[in-house]
This record gives structure tokens, C-alpha cells and sequence, in this order.
């Protein structure tokens, strides 16, 4: 009669330890395969090209001005910095007309700064977009202005 009971016992745990391990994976995993993925981080290091200086003149109230820029593009991808790397006199005379057509007093300004870096940046993209291999970068940032 003991033989019974410790076998009933034993036998009434093993089935609530499998019922709750049932309860556990089926309806706990349910209630997570809703959930939106963790965006996955993209861990590759960052590629710096930088692009070599730029000058532009501008006619400030009769003074002559000359401003150089130099920028830096960031991506992560070694085709794309090596696209950049091969296209570089392309991407200076795109930086040298937008100096160009922009404004000393924009250039020299904070806000003007950054708008301009956003001009480099969608010119740049549009520029390759349509190339053989999909293209990348990140970011651009001067790395060097000098007015004088």
C-alpha cells in the first residue's frame, strides 16, 4: 500500500511539473512571437574617406573671401568607401558647386553648416544609388573649414 501511494505521488508531480512546462513554452512563447523583433544592430566598424580640400572665392561687399572646406564621408560598407575612394574628383567638384551656389554668410553660420552637410549627403547618395552594387554612407562631416 505504500508502494501505491509514493508511485501516486511521484506521478502527480511529474504531472504537474509537465503541465506547467507545457503552459510555460506554449503560452508564454505565443504571447512573445508578437512582439516586434529587437532592430538588429548593425555591428560592422565605420570606414572615414575623407575627401580632400576645397576652395571657393566669394565677393563679400567688395572683399574678396575664400572659404575651405574639408569633408569626411562615414559608412560601414568596404564597396561603398571604396566607390568613394575611386570617385573622389567627382565628389569634390559636386562639393566645390554646392559651396559655390550657397552663400558665404550660410557657410559661415552653425545652421548653414549643417544644411550644407545635408546638400553633400543626398548628392552623394543620389549619385551612386543607381550604381552596379548597392551603396551606403552613413554620413558626411567637415573636418576642416578655414575662411580667409
Amino acid at each position: 500500500m505504500n508502494k501505491f501511494i509514493i508511485i501516486g505521488i511521484v506521478a502527480a508531480v511529474l504531472l504537474v511539473g509537465g503541465g506547467g512546462a507545457a503552459y510555460y513554452f506554449l503560452v508564454m512563447t505565443a504571447e512573445t512571437d508578437g512582439a516586434e523583433p529587437a532592430p538588429k544592430v548593425d555591428d560592422r566598424a565605420f570606414i572615414y574617406v575623407e575627401i580632400p580640400p576645397v576652395v571657393a572665392n566669394f565677393d563679400v561687399k567688395g572683399k574678396m573671401r575664400y572659404v575651405q572646406i574639408t569633408t569626411s564621408l562615414q559608412t560601414r560598407d568596404t564597396d561603398s568607401s571604396k566607390t568613394i575612394k575611386d570617385n573622389i574628383p567627382l565628389i569634390q567638384s559636386d562639393v566645390l558647386m554646392l559651396m559655390q551656389s550657397a552663400e558665404f554668410d550660410e557657410l559661415n553660420a552653425p545652421d548653414g553648416k549643417k544644411q550644407f552637410i545635408k546638400q553633400i549627403e543626398k548628392s552623394v547618395n543620389n549619385m551612386f544609388k543607381d550604381g552596379p552594387k548597392p551603396f551606403e554612407m552613413e554620413r558626411a562631416m567637415i573636418t576642416g573649414f578655414v575662411i580667409q
